[in-house]
Parts: structure tokens; C-alpha cells; sequence
């Protein structure tokens, strides 16, 4: 089910037919270096990672969700809301995003991740999303800044590692 477009992209829920496309982006150490424990996903945990999605899509409106090239058709990233430990429910959610090597550098964090979060808060109801942001993420940092977030504080991860908290600027 497609949720929105942007002008270069069509953001969909994801499905089992993307089990390979997802399994790209979430086994790359140089996409997944900044996401979770920084480790690449095995094949069974990106699948999982699939069905907890399509489960999200059920019982709270939202998940991450398959971003794809217009012009050629191809699955190039994720995009999406997500509970997270710093998230407080069921008004709250995380905003992630990762993007094949060959997208970066062409704007397109900021494009989907911005319409993500006008889908978050007009058709959702979140009343807050947030981003948490490793500090040497400086990319991810400039996105957030573009796109509406501010810094709010740095909090130890559950591995003792600094995350960056980021909210939008009009919910202080």
C-alpha cells in the first residue's frame, strides 16, 4: 500500500516480497554502522524485521516502510515511524530512515524523511517524533537540522554509547 510520494519517490509498506531488498540495505556495515548496534542484520532478523512492520501497519497505523525510485522502479531505502525507548506511547514515535550507497548525497533523506513526518502528524495523529542520532552521524545530523529538529540532549544507549535526541523544533 503506497502511504505518500514525494517528487522523486513512492514510500510503501513493506512486504515479504521485499525480504531482499531490505536484506541489502539492513546487511551493509556501511549503511548500519550508525543504526542500533551499529551491527549488520543477519538474513532472519531483517525478515523479522519485515513482519514486525507489517504488524505496526496493523495495530498502530504506521511502521518502516519501503522507499522506491519513480523513475526506475528499484527499492533504494527505508523510511519510517517506529516505537523506540526514548519514544513514549502511543502519541509518540522514532523517525528512521537508511538509503542505498548509490542515493546518497542527492537530498532524498531530506525529502522522504520530511514527508514522513507531515505523514506522522496529519495522518497518524503523533503528537511527538523524534530522532536519535549517533554523534558521529554528522549527515544524519544535517537532515534532522533541515528538516525541522533540534537538539534536545544526549543519553547513553543501552551499550553505554552517546545517542543524540533530537526533536521537532515546535514541540518544545
Amino acid at each position: 500500500m503506497t502511504i505518500f510520494q514525494t517528487p522523486r519517490t513512492l514510500v510503501r509498506h513493506l512486504t515479504e516480497a521485499d525480504s531482499d531488498d531490505l536484506y541489502d540495505v539492513t546487511s551493509d556495515p556501511e549503511l548500519t554502522k550508525y543504526m542500533g548496534d551499529g551491527k549488520p542484520l543477519s538474513r532472519e532478523l531483517s525478515d523479522k524485521w519485515i513482519q514486525v512492520s507489517i504488524n505496526n501497519y496493523a495495530t498502530k497505523g504506521f511502521g518502516c516502510s519501503a522507499v522506491i525510485d519513480k523513475a526506475s522502479g528499484a527499492f533504494i531505502g527505508f523510511c519510517g515511524l517506529v516505537r523506540s525507548e526514548y519514544a513514549e506511547p502511543p502519541d509518540d514515535a522514532e523517525l528512521i530512515y537508511s538509503f542505498k550507497q548509490a542515493y546518497w548525497g542527492q537530498g532524498l533523506a531530506t525529502e522522504v524523511g520530511a514527508a514522513m513526518l507531515t505523514y506522522g502528524k496529519e495522518q497518524c495523529g503523533l503528537k511527538r517524533i523524534i530522532a536519535t542520532i549517533d554523534p558521529a552521524n554528522t549527515a544524519s545530523i544535517r537532515v534532522a537540522n533541515k528538516i525541522g529538529f533540534a537538539f534536545s540532549r544526549s543519553e547513553p544507549d543501552e551499550d553505554g554509547l552517546p545517542t543524540h535526541i533530537y526533536e521537532l523544533a515546535d514541540a518544545h
